[in-house]
This record gives structure tokens, C-alpha cells and sequence, in this order.
């Protein structure tokens, strides 16, 4: 509740304006009654909701008020089961040997093909679209021989550039030569693509001696790679995701300690899966709660959950979890929605075609709904007024009284006490007894939950001397509301509707007797 205090006006004293020499008047004694308004304004259901809380709050189009609470959840961990391996193979050639004579043409000598093996398991890939990667070849002659050119054609018949879906070929000479692999398609059977090699000597103008034994060495290094999207069979693997957690704001602000209990509240969950293969999603945790206590989720279907997965890379697939025990769940007033899950790939699948691409994920979206709608009991809530009457002599005040008025079209009513309080924030007193406090009447309602008639109240409480007198020590007054939904006759909580459109119209303010003498 947000009152807005004003400042008591200051008495004006008309005895100045009287002229001794016109009139034989000895002194004047006056005893008006002054009103001086402590608060007034209309007050909206808006206005009793936290300034944190209220960012959450929408409304119906029928203008029921609710709140809303939705956070996803992306997860990739099983993008995290698929790194590829760096890889490193050698192959060495045969050289003639001998004294070679004289060429005036380049001639290849040998050929040898081969099969790169990733070194994947359990996974069996079929393609790979490489974002990222370098092929190192380092080409030498053991025993080293200066005096023969020669160099290797490497030839990745399986590694193709993804656009003119051309091979991969180069020639390396004596020494180191890399090749960026980014946006190469590699081919595979069982993880496995073939390589050709081919040993050209080179053209030359005089006879080269060759040792016995001598051989060309290639070896080639795949480091660094990382792809956009693979294909294949994966196999069956487990992937953790992380607990996480939805904060629920209203259960410890703007209700915290209250008992509520909601009409048709919803908690949704929709997984998402980017992934195209089987998954099974085994919640570990899926839980309500608050401190000291939990109360777990019933869904359907149960846990382990199997997921809907796309046919198409780059699409995605939708699962929608019903929880059943919604009203449960908020009426338990949690402070935090928490879970925690496995997921499982291709659980007892021999073979399939699955996909992923790098940008994957497994996206759990959970979403919450609060109506408005429901009943509470015990809602607090705590305010500060400041409050200035040094421009009030205190002395010709005889006699003093709250004046409270309101016409309330919420179905809530407000037990109020109000508390002084000295610059420090020390309480001295408060104002009311407790039989004082029942100062704003809810509204009835109709069976619906819906604003039938307004609820009235025009209380006057009179003030005692020490109060009054510590009242005017005062420099805040501390609100403290005790607030309950519309009871029916016997005094049970109704299920009641707060709308956008309900208002408290609430007038405060203070009687006071003046006896003021002018000599």
C-alpha cells in the first residue's frame, strides 16, 4: 500500500487582526475542530504488489489479473558426447633405388590408398561438415637425399568441398604444408575415409644415387576440428544436465507467510529437442520448493519422458509435459521450482539415422501461471509514512481521533495498526488497541469469485492522551496490514477474483479539538 503523507498545515491565529482601540476585548478563546488528512488516493491491487513481483503480473482479457512466470532452459550436453579427435597417420613409399638417370618429365612412381580412421566410439559417423580444422603433412627422405626432387599428391577422394563437392588435392614437397579444412564434407563408412598418395619424382637434368632402402615418409596430422552439423548412428549414451532453478518472487515478497490457495492454476513444461534421434529424459529432480521443505511434480507422461525429434536437420521437435498436481505445487507456497535431468540417446536402438548440428540443443521451457483467483488469509504487508507536526502546538490540542473511510471494490479486507516511531526508527508505541485494527471492510462477491457490492467502512477511533502526546514525538508512523479475502456468513474463506479494474478508495486522517486564547 503506498500512501502519500502531507504535511499538517499549520494553525493560523486570526487574533492579530483584532484593534484594542476599536474593541474593549480582554482575550478570545476559540475551540474549533480541525481535520488534518493523513492519506487518501485510490489503491489498486497493483499497489500492494512488490515492485519486484509486479514486472511478473498480466492480465486476461477479462481482466483478471495473473501471474506469469516462464524461463528456458537450454542445454548441450549431448552436443558435448561429439568432439572429434585429433589424428595422426603415417605412410612411407619405397623408393627405386639405384642411380637414377637423367628426366625431362615428371613420372609417378607409386601409389598406395588408404583409410583415415577417426577412432570414434560408440558413435559410427557417415558425414561431417567441418567448420573448423587443419591438415598438417610432413614429407621427408630417410636417408635424406638432396640431390632427388620429388614431392606427394595427397588426395582426399572422401573429403569434398561442400559447395563443388570437389576432393581435396594437393601436392607437399620436402617439409611441412597445412590446409584449412573449413567447409570440407568428410564421407565415412564407420568412421573411416579414404586418402591416395601418389610419390612423383621430379624432372631432372642429371643422374641421382639412391641408397638402398630408402623411403619417402608422409605424415599427416588432422588437429582442431570441429563441425556444423554430423551425421550417422550415435549409439546409446547418457548426457547430465545441470540442476537449475525458477525463482518465484511472489511466494517471498508479496506473499510470503501468507496461506493461499489458487483456483486453476497452470505449471507447463515443453521440451524442445533440436536433436534428430531417439532421447529419453529422466528427471532426477523435479521438484517445488521452500525453506525446509519439498514437494515433488507429478507429470504425465512420467518420467523417463521420450521425446518427439525431428526428421530434418535444422528443425526441431516439440514435447509438451502436463504437471497434474499444479494447485498443489503454488498452494505450497514455493520459493523455487527446481530439476535436474539425464537424457538418453538411442536407448536399446540397434541402428538409425540420427543428426545434430553444433548449435543443437535440448531446450526445457517451464512455465507458470498464477491466477489471481483463489483465496488468502494472513497477507502482510509493512509501509512507512512520514509524518511532520512541529507546526501543531501540541498544548492547544484538547482532544484528538482517527478518522478512517474507504470504499473497497477488492475482496480483501485490512486488519491496520499503525506504529510511531521516533527519527531512529524506534517504535514507541502503537496507535490502536487490537479491537481498533479492523479498518477496511472487503467486498462481496458473486458465486463466480466476481465484485458484487462494495464493502464500506467509516471508522472514528479516539485517541488517548498518552498516545496523542507520543504522536507528536513521532517523526514516521509504520503501517502494518493484516489482510484476508472475503469470508462467506459463517466465516470461511471464498474463492474471490482480483481484477485490473478494482479500487480502494481510502480517506485517513486525524480529528483534533484545538482550544486556542488570544490576550
Amino acid at each position: 500500500m503506498r500512501f502519500n503523507p502531507l504535511v499538517f498545515a499549520g494553525l493560523l491565529v486570526l487574533a492579530s487582526c483584532l484593534n484594542s482601540k476599536d474593541y474593549d476585548i480582554d482575550k478570545v478563546t476559540l475551540t474549533p475542530t480541525v481535520a488534518l488528512p493523513l492519506a487518501f488516493g485510490n489503491i489498486s491491487i497493483l499497489d500492494l504488489i512488490s515492485d519486484k513481483d509486479s514486472s511478473y503480473l498480466r492480465v486476461y482479457p477479462d481482466g483478471l489479473l495473473y501471474f506469469y512466470y516462464s524461463q528456458s532452459l537450454a542445454s548441450q550436453d549431448i552436443r558435448g558426447l561429439f568432439d572429434l579427435p585429433n589424428n595422426v597417420n603415417n605412410t612411407s613409399f619405397d623408393v627405386p633405388q639405384g642411380t637414377l638417370p637423367p628426366s625431362s618429365a615428371d613420372v609417378q612412381v607409386a601409389t598406395i590408398s588408404k583409410a583415415i580412421d577417426l577412432n570414434l566410439s560408440p558413435e559410427q559417423l557417415t558425414e561431417i561438415l567441418l567448420k573448423s580444422g587443419t591438415l598438417s603433412s610432413t614429407v621427408s627422405l630417410s636417408p635424406a637425399n638432396a640431390s632427388l626432387p620429388f614431392e606427394v599428391r595427397v588426395t582426399l577422394t572422401d573429403v569434398v568441398q561442400k559447395t563443388s563437392l570437389q576432393p581435396l588435392t594437393f601436392t607437399a614437397g620436402s617439409g611441412v604444408t597445412t590446409r584449412q579444412l573449413r567447409d570440407y564434407i568428410i564421407k565415412c563408412v564407420s568412421n573411416r575415409f579414404n586418402i591416395k598418395l601418389d610419390l612423383i619424382l621430379k624432372s631432372r637434368t642429371s643422374s641421382v644415387f639412391v641408397a638402398n632402402n630408402t623411403k619417402a615418409n608422409v605424415q599427416l596430422s588432422f588437429t582442431g576440428m570441429d563441425f556444423s552439423y554430423i551425421r550417422g548412428f550415435f549409439g546409446d549414451q547418457s548426457a547430465t544436465i545441470p540442476a537449475q532453478t525458477i525463482d518465484l518472487g511472489v511466494f517471498t515478497s508479496s506473499l510470503n507467510k501468507s496461506k493461499v490457495s489458487f483456483v486453476q492454476p497452470l505449471i507447463t513444461m515443453k521440451v524442445r529437442s533440436d536433436y534428430g534421434m531417439a532421447c529419453e529424459v529422466n528427471f532426477s529432480k523435479l521438484q517445488a520448493s521452500k525453506p525446509g521443505a519439498t514437494l515433488p511434480f507429478q507429470i504425465s507422461p512420467a518420467s523417463p519422458v521420450n521425446l518427439a525429434f525431428p526428421t530434418t536437420l535444422g528443425t526441431s521437435a516439440n514435447t509438451t509435459v502436463s504437471v497434474l498436481n499444479a494447485s498443489d505445487l503454488l498452494n505450497f507456497s514455493p520459493t523455487k521450482l527446481e530439476y535436474a535431468a539425464t537424457a538418453r540417446i538411442n536407448k536399446g536402438v540397434p541402428a538409425a539415422s540420427n543428426f545434430l548440428a553444433d548449435t543443437s540443443k535440448l531446450r526445457v521451457t517451464m512455465t507458470t501461471e498464477i491466477p489471481l483467483y483463489g483465496k488468502a488469509s494472513g497477507v502482510l504487508l509493512i509501509d512507512t509514512l512520514k509524518i511532520d507536526l512541529d507546526k501543531v502546538d501540541e498544548s492547544t490540542v484538547t482532544s484528538a481521533s482517527m478518522k478512517v473511510k474507504s470504499v473497497n471494490e477488492m475482496p480483501l479486507d485490512a486488519f491496520i495498526q499503525l506504529y510511531m516511531a521516533d527519527q531512529n526508527y524506534a517504535i514507541l508505541d502503537s496507535l490502536f488497541t487490537t479491537n481498533q485494527t479492523f479498518l477496511v471492510k472487503a467486498s462481496t462477491v458473486t458465486a463466480a469469485g466476481e465484485l458484487q457490492t462494495a464493502g464500506n467502512s467509516d471508522v472514528q477511533i479516539n485517541l488517548d492522551p498518552q498516545k496523542l502526546n507520543k504522536l507528536f514525538k513521532s517523526k514516521y508512523l509504520l503501517v502494518r496490514s493484516v489482510m484476508n479475502t472475503t469470508r462467506d456468513n459463517t466465516g470461511e474463506l471464498l474463492n474471490v477474483k482480483f481484477k485490473s479494474s478494482y479500487k480502494l478508495k481510502l480517506n485517513v486522517g486525524m480529528l483534533a479539538k484545538l482550544n486556542i486564547k488570544s490576550e
